[in-house]
């Protein structure tokens, strides 16, 4: 007799025969999803009164207890009715959401709005001129916040190298903030060059190597302002290479900027 029973798992009706139940102790396995369960248990409502009335349990003597070995595989496809998987949930509509669900959606959409504005920063906050003004005058974590990395907002207006004596030389150095907000001071690269224009040596200098000119070190110094020019000047000693290249001397220079102090010596 010809009955159906329901896969718990993946909610798939099939098509059992009572012989099939009656062995394996009713245990049956879903063709859709691969899921052993009792064959008996989830019967429809309907075809469950008519096993109660014909009144057949287990039997035989293969019987097994092992209920994923033996049970008969109910075929995907002809004898299923129909496949109706697990209920999906209807995706989620603002619309029909509760008030809840819409404060908790607002909060989070601002919530992603304040992160870009506040990643981009750099990027919009020299469109408000009073912003900008406000950041020039304030100190400490404002305007650190606010503050652009060197190459980003630098230009080398000027640059010079001149002779103290025979072992010393002092390079000065134009900068032009060229961006309306403030700039970190950067970390240089300094190549002696000779006559030829041959690297002599190179050296690489922080804000601490080097001074703003009529102050103290760069490194002690306030960030760069917006549309200012600074002018800082490096000391160099040379007498170690006036030593190893006796024959030689540094007649010009060459000048990289750069961000951070991870610069090749």
């Amino acid at each position: 007799m010809s009955l159906a029973t329901r896969c718990p798992h993946c909610n798939t009706l099939f098509k059992v025969t009572s012989g099939q139940l009656q062995t394996h102790e009713g245990k049956v396995r879903c063709g859709q999803c691969k899921t052993v369960f009792s064959g008996i248990e989830h019967l429809t409502s309907a075809d469950t009164q008519v096993w109660q009335t014909l009144n057949l349990g287990p039997s035989g003597p293969e019987q097994h207890s092992n209920p994923s070995v033996g049970a008969p595989a109910m075929q995907h496809g002809a004898e299923a009715l129909f496949a109706q998987h697990a209920i999906k949930p209807a995706p989620f509509s603002l619309k029909n959401s509760t008030p809840a669900q819409k404060w908790t959606c607002a909060a989070l959409a601002l919530l992603l709005g304040l992160q870009w504005a506040w990643m981009q920063r750099l990027q919009w906050s020299p469109q408000f001129p009073g912003l900008v003004a406000y950041i020039e005058q304030s100190s400490g974590s404002i305007k650190h916040w606010f503050t652009q990395q060197p190459t980003a907002a630098l230009v080398v207006d000027g640059s010079g190298l001149q002779a103290l004596d025979e072992n010393n030389v002092r390079v000065d150095l134009t900068l032009r903030n060229a961006s309306p907000l403030p700039s970190q001071w950067p970390h240089l690269k300094l190549d002696l060059l000779d006559s030829q224009g041959l690297v002599l040596a190179s050296k690489a200098l922080t804000p601490a190597d080097y001074q703003v000119r009529g102050q103290d070190a760069a490194s002690q110094a306030a960030p760069i302002n917006g549309k200012n020019t600074v002018e800082v000047l490096a000391y160099l000693n040379l007498s170690n290479l006036n030593a190893q290249l006796p024959e030689s001397a540094a007649t010009g220079f060459r000048l990289e900027l750069f961000d951070h102090s991870a610069v090749a010596p």
